[in-house]
Order: C-alpha cells, then structure tokens, then sequence
C-alpha cells in the first residue's frame, strides 16, 4: 500500500516519451501558426468552415496540455492529441 509513495511515480514507458516528445516538437511551428490561422479565419466570413478551423488551431494545445498532464495516470491519452485531424478531415465535408 505504501510501497508507491517512498519509491516514486512508475517510470513512464517509452511510446509516452517519443511521442510526447514528437507533439512538443509539433507544437513550437504550430503556435504562430495558430495565432496567425484563428486571425484569418473569418476573413472569408462566419461560415463552418472558419470556426472548424479555429476550433482546430486551439484544439491541439490543449489536448496536449491533457496528455501532458495525465502522462503518468492515464498513458493511454498520450494519443489524444491526434484529435485534431478528425475536424481537420471532417471539412472537406462541408465544402
């Protein structure tokens, strides 16, 4: 019962650290890209497609920000972030 609290959190597993690694190296080129893409998004008017595209800019931070957060608990959610292709796919739907 107490052996987790005097020996530490578990060693994380190898898939959770490259691909952590993978989405933060990711993530450095997407913001600029995100503050940029969510400006000129409704240039074109307030259609679905703008706020698809916004939802997706600030979708994939976030879901980092969890997968991040949750890394030891729950590795499972390290995929999370792949999330972000699914409105991203989802759009050429609508056009």
């Amino acid at each position: 019962m107490f052996e987790e609290s005097f020996m530490g959190p578990p060693p994380l597993a190898t898939t959770v650290k490259v691909m952590l690694t993978i989405w933060c190296i990711i993530l450095v080129p997407w913001l600029p890209f995100c503050i940029m893409g969510t400006g000129m998004a409704f240039e074109g008017g307030y259609t679905l497609g703008a706020y698809v595209s916004v939802v997706t800019f600030w979708m994939y931070p976030a879901l980092l920000g969890v997968a991040y957060f949750f890394r030891r608990r729950k590795p499972e959610l390290i995929w999370l972030p792949v999330l972000t292709l699914i409105p991203l796919l989802g759009s050429s739907v609508f056009h």
